[in-house]
């Protein structure tokens, strides 16, 4: 199939771009331009402007992080845009959000409480202790609290008498906690989950400093969270359960309830606590505030919200009288972060981008650039043939899209993919985070490894048979107990070796020292052997295989090693020297190859590699710092910073350096 005509069959469900603005670097780098120009939506609500008109309020985020808010009012038509008056922060994002009694919308991100006054249009912003706001509440006497990630830290503010107060971390664990939930009771007491490698209720008063936890730490459930609720009766209930995100804190209380099998309940007031039969039958306090996937579209001047959907820029209410009124978004956006990049047998580079989750595909031929529903996080792209197969987080989907058949977009829930491309499995909890998609020589098996659910440590492999159409997941235990799959590599005669990562799921706790390289039997679906390959090594991040035969690896982004799999011993080791760290990616492409020839996707290099010599060869310094690798086509490695695509002629010629 020619370059041009998969373009052609691409209809449905996709935003084309058009020929994208390519700029030419210097020394042979090329900047393709932004792949999906839109940003999420990190929290909504109805609020009301200077006027008394309802106009809905949002945050906005590209790849730097939460940048703006974004308003509309539908009764005038009016649309602006407030940029944040400090940089985001993208390590420390929009977690929660909250709409106050008073009018005024709050977030804590890039270590700061924001908030945001849509009357007077201005914001107030406090610098916090580093962190983000995990969960938001609303106190009997306005003030605002919000507990934060990763050492549920306390932050305070009273929006009348502009009391601030920064309590900085409450709890220290070996691990970062998560939270969904805060709550206040008509005493001042503040009762809020933690979650989630072992769960804990917690209890503080903020103006004597008391601290209670209900679990004893012997007894404290492992793979959960805890969660509050403010009733109306002053008192706050909670119980532990399942990590979720919620749409606000009625949707958390009723997914609390749901639970099954029913969990303990208990009521909590002055800071005591009690068992109680639950779950209660309560009357929960109206505080407007969610976490991440928070909205409040309740209009209150008989408008009504019949779509929001900023990543396609469109937004659509019905007026009083019934009427249906579109508006097309205007808001800046520098893009959504690039997480994978590949290249397609027929010519074309492909892969995902977070938060939003989309596809793009870059024609080199013609510069084109086609932006549209990812569905989910593309955290692996596996080319082989005319397919593209990916795996996907949260969840460990896995896609099958072939390349010459018509493309027919994914819909909104990634199992109602049914055309092209085709949903074949998830692996559930005990894979979310793919990180390594491989498919064995004869093209009958695809492997996928990752990292559990969160809170948990030790993923599984799921295998998917081609031929027979089943899929399986090969659980912890038959694998390396308490550590996930991060790299595989097949070699010709079949056999399978792997890496593996001491790394647990978002927020679970490090349970091993040194990662482990192995090797996989298929037909028994066990590992029959395994070594440490890199001493003191956490991850064994990339392989692949050499012409003669040898693997090649790359462990904690700078530890390179040759592995012979006839004698099972690794002949050769170097690190990066002063190439420093490889680029890094949730599915790690820090190998790119063309044909026989195998190049280093480094920060701020590209380097090819000699593993005869066990070192280096030609190098090429860039321009921009590399976040996403990558992959060779027609001479070029392809690669992307932030939001943006880019690419370099192959460095080539220079003697080989060892290190």
């Amino acid at each position: 199939m020619k370059k041009l005509s998969l373009i052609k069959y691409m209809a449905g469900l996709l935003m084309v771009s058009g020929a994208a603005a390519a700029a030419d670097l210097g020394n042979g780098f090329i900047d393709h331009g932004v792949c999906s120009p839109v940003s999420s939506n990190k929290g909504a609500t109805v609020a009301t402007d200077a006027d008394g008109n309802d106009m809905l309020v949002c945050i906005l985020a590209d790849y730097r992080g939460a940048n703006g808010i974004y308003t509309v009012t539908p009764a005038t038509g009016k649309q602006e845009f407030f940029a944040l008056p400090f940089a985001p922060d993208a390590s420390y994002a929009v977690f929660s959000s909250l709409y106050s009694s008073g009018n005024r919308y709050y977030s804590l991100h890039s270590s700061r409480l924001t908030e945001f006054d849509p009357a007077a249009k201005k914001f107030r912003v406090f610098p916090t202790h580093r962190g983000m706001g995990m969960a938001m509440t609303e106190a009997d006497d306005g003030t605002i609290w919000t507990v934060t990630y990763p050492d549920s830290g306390l932050v305070g503010f009273h929006p009348e008498t502009g009391r601030f107060r920064d309590f900085g971390p409450l709890r220290k664990e070996s691990w970062a906690q998560y939270h969904r939930t805060i709550a206040a009771d008509d005493a001042g007491w503040l009762y809020f989950g933690v979650g989630n490698t072992r769960a804990q209720l917690v209890a503080y008063h903020p103006e004597n400093g008391k601290k209670v936890e209900v679990f004893p730490e012997n007894e404290r459930p492992e793979g959960a969270c805890g969660v509050v609720f403010r009733a109306e009766n002053g008192k706050v209930y909670g119980t532990v359960g399942p990590y979720y995100n919620q749409r606000d804190t009625a949707d958390a209380f009723a997914r609390a309830k749901a639970i099954k099998p029913a969990p303990q309940w208990y009521e909590f007031h002055r800071g005591e606590s009690r068992k109680i039969d639950g779950p209660p039958q309560i009357t929960l306090r109206p505080v407007v505030t969610g976490s991440q996937g928070f909205y409040n579209y309740r209009m209150r001047d008989g408008w009504k919200v019949d779509l929001f959907n900023p990543v396609e820029r469109r937004a659509r209410f019905i007026d009083p009288q019934g009427k249906s009124v579109t508006f097309n978004m205007e808001y800046p956006s520098e893009g959504a972060h690039i997480s994978t990049v590949a290249a397609t047998s027929d010519g074309l580079i492909t892969g995902g981008t977070s938060f939003p989750m989309r596809n793009y595909v870059y024609n080199p031929a013609d510069g084109t650039m086609i932006n549209r529903n990812g569905c989910v996080q593309w955290n692996t792209v596996l080319p082989w043939k005319n397919h593209v197969f990916v795996g996907g987080y949260n969840g460990g989907y896995l896609f099958d899209w072939r390349l010459d058949e018509k493309f027919d977009g994914i819909p909104r829930f990634a199992v109602q993919a049914r055309g092209n491309p085709r949903y074949i499995a998830h692996a559930g909890k005990a894979l979310i985070r793919p990180h390594v998609l491989k498919i064995t020589p004869d093209g009958r098996h695809l492997l996928m490894g990752g990292t559990p659910e969160y809170g948990h440590t030790g993923g599984g492999l799921a295998v998917w048979d081609r031929g027979s159409g089943d899929f399986s997941v090969v659980p912890n235990r038959d694998l390396i107990e308490n550590q996930s799959v991060y790299a595989l590599a097949m070699l010709p005669d079949g056999r399978i070796f792997g890496g593996t990562t001491v790394e647990a799921g978002t927020g679970g706790k490090v349970k091993s020292k040194e990662a482990r390289f192995f090797q996989f039997d298929l037909a028994s679906r066990r590992i029959v052997w395994s070594t440490v390959a890199v001493p003191g090594a956490g991850t064994i991040h990339d392989l692949t295989v050499l012409p003669d035969g040898k693997i090649l690896g790359i462990a904690d982004k700078k530890e390179f090693f040759v592995f012979d799999p006839a004698s099972k011993q690794v002949v050769r080791r170097w690190n990066s020297g002063e190439y420093g760290l490889a680029a890094w990616q949730q599915g790690p492409r820090m190998f790119v190859r063309d044909g026989d020839d195998i190049y280093v996707l480094f920060k701020r290099h590209i380097v090819k590699v000699d593993p005869e010599r066990g070192g280096f060869g030609a190098a090429v310094a860039s321009p921009i710092e590399i976040h996403t690798g990558g992959d060779c086509l027609d001479g070029r490695v392809y690669f992307a910073s932030g939001s943006r695509l880019y690419s370099c002629r192959l460095p080539d010629g220079g003697a080989a350096q060892s290190n």
